[in-house]
């Protein structure tokens, strides 16, 4: 799959609900910026259609199936967001539109 790649209707369904969900449970907020949102959730329906799996779109993986694979760190929500509630991504903000 290419950036250029429509990822399909029914996976950005279900990770703009599975953020929304996320971000009552967590406290969270959107972005500001509908754009950063958008974008995110793009990039995690994209890695759905293509590996099963919401792996987030902001980090670089030399290769992004061996991730999938190995580890579920980078899995929306990530180590960080769940241990931290760090969200490097800006996915998920507070509720004044700050990083966490």
């Amino acid at each position: 799959m290419t950036a250029q790649t429509q990822p399909s209707d029914a996976s950005l369904t279900r990770m703009r609900n599975y953020v929304e969900r996320y971000r009552q449970k967590s406290g969270t907020s959107p972005h500001p910026n509908p754009d950063v949102t958008d974008a995110v959730v793009f990039g995690l329906a994209s890695n759905v259609d293509e590996f099963g799996r919401p792996l987030c779109p902001c980090n670089y993986y030399p290769d992004k199936q061996a991730e999938v694979d190995a580890s579920r760190r980078w899995f929306c929500a990530c180590d960080e967001m769940k241990g931290y509630k760090y969200c490097h991504c800006l996915l998920l903000v507070t509720r004044e539109g700050e990083p966490i």
